[in-house]
């Protein structure tokens, strides 16, 4: 790791890493059973076993540095579980909207945190961020429903700015409880506001996904 930063920051965002992995793991395989059809299935169901394989390398990063990895990584469940409580989808199309917005605005939380952490983490986390197929998969299926029906478009858009919202949330939440996470990014991005700059990177991202599905955000 390096030198500059606190260890005791980097144990918890090795935590917040491990955290989302596993309510990403959870969610995906949640979706997979709630695909309509067998390729669906198929396709979700290794998109979440991709997520899970990620554990391990957390968990080898944590015990280097001298962590309890389950209390590192359980200290965040109270704040992940929050998006479920509050945002139950209606039907298969605001199941894959919540996914693809929650966890697309947790994959920049993570991305923002992890961006000056020096090589060996950083190679984990890039393998953690990497493209994991899901965007491309929700795309290819709502994208041509919502340009044929703008009723379901207006509908799905008004569902995305809650997700967002309770997601924006969520990352205000963990950068409030553990504000010694802002001392790991750049020095650019640590100097004034930090936070501030992290939710308009987030809201920026949110922005862009939204357009892909031709929403507006």
């Amino acid at each position: 790791m390096p030198a500059p930063h606190d260890p005791a920051a980097v144990v918890d965002l090795l935590g917040l890493h491990a955290a989302i992995q596993l309510a990403a793991f959870t969610r995906f395989a949640k979706d997979a059973q709630h695909a309509p059809d067998l390729p669906g299935q198929v396709t979700i169901s290794r998109i979440a076993a991709g997520e899970l394989a990620h554990l391990d390398q957390l968990e080898r990063l944590s015990t280097e540095l001298g962590a309890d990895f389950y209390a590192a990584t359980g200290a965040w469940a109270h704040l992940m579980g929050d998006l479920d409580r509050r945002t139950a989808p209606g039907d298969w199309s605001e199941r894959l909207v919540k996914t693809y917005v929650a966890f697309g605005v947790f994959a920049d939380l993570q991305r923002e945190l992890s961006a000056d952490l020096g090589e060996e983490l950083g190679a984990v986390v890039a393998d953690i961020l990497a493209d994991n197929g899901y965007t491309d998969y929700v795309v290819a299926v709502l994208g041509p429903v919502i340009a044929a029906e703008p009723q379901l478009g207006a509908r799905l858009a008004l569902w995305g700015r809650r997700v967002v919202g309770e997601a924006l949330g969520i990352a205000q939440r963990a950068l409030e409880v553990r504000p010694q996470l802002l001392t790991l990014l750049p020095a650019d991005g640590a100097a004034g506001d930090g936070a501030g700059r992290v939710r308009h990177q987030l809201s920026a991202g949110h922005a862009r996904r939204m357009a892909r599905l031709g929403l507006t955000a």
